[in-house]
């Protein structure tokens, strides 16, 4: 069997919470940072599927929806096998800070054996990418992003 590995960030963004939580939880506001179609039914048990670039589609379910604070949902793949739907799971936080919030992602349970793009190192550079442009959604841009592993 093989290992698995978690991948922790962490991102300002000069935003209230309540703005920062639709973008996890609404498709239309889902859509101007992470992906390209999206089918999102925010409650646990709910389906969290998006299809992040052509035919690569991420499935998976709300795990817990804590307005404006948290969000959990299962990670994988459709058609993988070495990181099926459910898979993995990534976990939300929005702590309140200096006028805006501090974003901390925690993505777990990431095989170490897998194939590219759907490496850890793969998804840690597009949680990178990700955020990055959530931060720009914001009504001011990013302070600061901090790579915690």
């Amino acid at each position: 069997m093989s290992g698995v590995t978690t991948i922790e960030r962490q991102i300002f963004i000069a935003a209230p919470p309540e703005t920062v939580f639709r973008f996890f939880v609404e498709p239309a506001f889902m859509a101007r940072w992470f992906g390209q179609q999206h089918t999102l039914d925010p409650r646990p048990g709910g389906i969290f599927r998006v299809e992040v670039s052509a035919g690569n589609l991420v499935r998976g379910t709300f795990t817990e929806v804590r307005p404006h604070r948290r969000i959990a949902f299962t990670w994988g793949w459709e058609g993988r096998d070495d990181l099926p739907p459910g898979r993995s799971l990534v976990e939300i936080e929005l702590v309140p800070k200096d006028g805006g919030i501090l974003l901390r992602l925690r993505h777990s349970g990431l095989p170490t054996m897998t194939e590219t793009p759907f490496t850890p190192e793969e998804h840690r550079k597009r949680w990178a990418n990700y955020l990055a442009r959530l931060g720009k959604q914001s009504p001011n841009p990013i302070k600061h992003e901090r790579r915690m592993s």
